[in-house]
């Protein structure tokens, strides 16, 4: 669970207006805080790096990701759901993972992840919920805001912000990933999906979920019935054996749960 060495690899992003930008996110990185991310001084590309690279906050390991005993280990399977522009997929290979498999559904974050893959990482452009399907996704403010895609049902907010992007895609049935000639056994499952973690939970069997070592989700409360939601998943967790651990940040409604099996 040591620190990762991170190579000096440049990552192609999104500006405010959607252009691709090739950028060197460790670099700008080095002046980081938090505070001047609030005050606009960072944006969301530079806040992932700082999550996936330095948070070393309640026992992870400079991840947000990986805390407590849900960590990445030599070899490991790892499926990740809402890639993103593929900066997580990057910390997972240098971590030693033998495999990355990223689902991502927006073309203009996809096009980034296409280009920032790593030789061990596929790329996917889905979305990850209960049924296969196809449904129209949101991008709200500006393009930077990376991680604002989703649906009405997954975001109860979402209109009341400005919509500058709406795509249709194609959602993929999680127990579908985990039962079709495509997949091998996955060790570690990372979901961040704004939201779309709701109905993806609630869908995955727990035969699927025993096959995993780590669980590690970013959870939104975006309505109230969220929280029992959440404790009716922990307590499914902890019926088939993981260990659990909360994090919240800022005022609670963004919370990172990990679990894991010893």
């Amino acid at each position: 669970m040591d620190d990762v060495k991170i190579m000096n690899k440049k990552f192609w992003t999104l500006d405010k207006s959607g252009n691709e930008i090739l950028r060197d996110l460790k670099k700008e990185n080095e002046n980081f805080t938090f505070e001047k991310y609030l005050n606009g001084e960072f944006d969301a590309n530079n806040y992932q790096w700082f999550e996936m690279f330095h948070s070393y906050i309640h026992d992870d390991n400079g991840c947000d990701y990986e805390r407590k005993g849900c960590y990445i280990k030599e070899g490991d399977v790892v499926l990740d759901i809402g890639a993103n522009i593929g900066v997580f997929a990057h910390r997972a290979e240098l971590r030693g993972a033998s495999k990355v498999i990223c689902f991502e559904p927006m073309t203009p974050t996809f096009n980034c992840l296409i280009k920032n893959a790593g030789p061990k990482t596929s790329v996917y452009k889905m979305a990850v919920g209960e049924t296969n399907k196809f449904v129209e996704f949101k991008i709200h403010s500006d393009y930077t805001f990376i991680g604002g895609a989703s649906t009405d049902n997954q975001d109860h907010l979402i209109n009341e912000r400005d919509i500058i992007h709406r795509e249709n895609v194609y959602f993929i049935g999680i127990n579908e990933i985990f039962n079709n000639e495509l997949s091998e056994k996955f060790d570690f499952m990372k979901i961040d999906i704004e939201g779309g973690e709701v109905e993806l939970l609630n869908a995955i069997t727990d035969d699927n979920l025993n096959t995993l070592r780590c669980v590690s989700c970013e959870f939104h409360k975006t309505y109230e019935e969220f929280e029992d939601f959440q404790n009716k998943f922990w307590d499914r967790m902890m019926s088939l054996g993981f260990k659990g651990f909360i994090v919240f940040h800022g005022n609670g409604n963004l919370r990172t749960l990990t679990f894991w099996k010893d």
